[in-house]
């Protein structure tokens, strides 16, 4: 399978609640993120295609909890073990005006990343 992401991935640990089709949440851990997508570990499947709002709750380069809120589809899924493995392709990619946080942390990694 030939890797296909435009932007690299940065490892992130953070909550995710995922709002879909009837208001109801679900929660979720977050695998990684990178400027137009994230990846999320999930107790139930959301079928491909979904469009979801997902409010992630991560704790900022300087360690304070920030939620921000982003808007996306889902574009794949799998069961892994006893988890669900759901991959959201964002419905514009982070930017300092909606996302300044996330963008600051994915920026800061990358950094780190060339070193």
């Amino acid at each position: 399978m030939q890797e296909q992401r435009k932007y690299c991935r940065i490892p992130l640990t953070s909550s995710v609640r995922i709002i879909y089709s009837d208001n109801i949440p679900l929660y979720t851990t977050s695998i990684n993120i990178n400027r137009g997508g994230i990846g999320l570990y999930s107790s139930s499947i959301i079928n491909e295609g979904v469009i979801v709002r997902l409010d992630i709750m991560f704790k900022d380069i300087r360690s304070k909890e920030i939620m921000e809120v982003v808007e996306g589809k889902i574009i794949f899924n799998y069961k892994w073990h006893w988890v669900y493995v759901l991959g959201i392709e964002f419905d514009r990619l982070l930017n300092h005006e909606n996302t300044p946080c996330l963008l600051e942390y994915i920026e800061n990694c990358e950094r780190m990343l060339r070193f």
